[in-house]
């Protein structure tokens, strides 16, 4: 094997998960965003504004916590060092909601971590909710990208990690496909549950975002490397950067995934440049779990910029079934289809060298 070359066994995935957070930062593929590169849509008026409120809010986070170093009693008493509230930016797929929120990181001088909302769910499993709490209470802003909403265990689990570090120092910004006042309107209609998320929206300052949506929004196509390449010549041809290139059969992975915590799935990202799956299949109705595994890793290698090859007899709108792509998990599955097409390269199963 080269020297560029690991194989899945040699990966470390035992890496303490208290380190993973504080080690926390801005993926790699949003670590060159910044509110200077972000350029607005004139015809969509609300990007510039957004912006510019994004701006302001930065500026105001950072003499907040500024101001806390020398705050006084008299100062606590009369809040004249209030905290900024939290921000949720509302806006359809592709029009910079991640850019944004990875520019306020970027531009903010004091702590910040970076998470996704199915990251988030990983990291309450694992840690229980106030314990959490009190290890993202050391940042001075949590960035939590794709609120999701349409499975309810999960909604209630986001609004309770809302609802108690804004008894903190911390703000929240968060990115979501869902105004808060729609949040669970479609489907849940438990009177405890819209008392929540009544309660929720006062926790944020909404700034909707138009634009064009650039996302998939129709059933996605494989388009096959014309080259007639291998997945193996892929494999061998390929120049790794500062990372390796791992080479995996698509039902090795799967079960290398039910080993590990998703909260160490970021380990791939360490390590690899690429990723080579061979035979990627249907998931069976069984393997709601593995696909959902599945659907974060490669939210997790999108956030990596690790690319991603693929051999394959099936079209990507067939990986999932029906009840998957029209059910509670309709966004986690549509956003692992966008951006598996957007960053896969595929070849055909039977083309492949054995």
């Amino acid at each position: 094997m080269g020297e560029k070359e690991i194989k899945l066994k040699e990966i470390n995935f035992d890496t303490p998960i208290d380190l993973i957070i504080n080690n926390n930062k801005i993926p790699l593929k949003f670590q060159h965003c910044n509110f200077e590169n972000y350029i607005p849509n004139k015809e969509y008026p609300s990007q510039q504004e957004v912006k510019e409120r994004l701006i302001t809010f930065v500026k105001s986070l950072e003499e907040y916590n500024k101001s806390k170093c020398c705050e006084t009693i008299v100062k606590r008493l009369f809040k004249k060092n209030s905290k900024p509230k939290n921000i949720y930016i509302d806006g359809g797929f592709g029009v910079g909601k991640t850019h944004l929120l990875s520019s306020i990181g970027n531009a903010y001088s004091g702590k910040s971590i970076f998470v996704s909302f199915s990251e988030l769910m990983y990291l309450i499993a694992y840690f229980n909710l106030l314990p959490l709490v009190e290890k993202m209470s050391q940042f001075d802003v949590v960035l939590l990208d794709e609120f999701e909403l349409d499975d309810p265990g999960d909604a209630m689990m986001g609004i309770n990690f809302i609802r108690e570090i804004s008894n903190t120092d911390t703000v929240v910004v968060t990115t979501s496909n869902t105004t808060p006042v729609a949040l669970g309107g479609r489907k849940f209609d438990l009177m405890l549950f819209k008392e929540r998320i009544g309660k929720f929206v006062n926790y944020f300052n909404t700034y909707a975002i138009d634009g064009k949506d650039y996302r998939v929004t129709k059933a996605p196509k494989t388009e096959y490397d014309s080259s007639k390449k291998t997945l193996k010549d892929l494999f061998n041809e390929y120049e790794t950067k500062n990372r390796k290139k791992l080479y995996v059969s698509f039902d090795e992975l799967i079960n290398k995934m039910k080993e590990i915590h998703p909260a160490r799935y970021v380990n791939f990202n360490e390590n690899i440049d690429a990723i080579f799956i061979e035979n990627l299949r249907k998931f069976t109705d069984d393997e709601l779990l593995d696909a959902l595994r599945f659907t974060y890793l490669i939210d997790i290698l999108y956030y990596g910029s690790v690319d991603i090859f693929i051999s394959t007899d099936i079209q990507l709108w067939d990986m999932f079934s029906e009840d998957l792509k029209d059910g509670k998990f309709k966004n986690k599955i549509m956003r692992c289809l966008s951006r598996i097409s957007e960053k896969g390269v595929f070849v055909k199963t039977h083309d492949i060298d054995s």
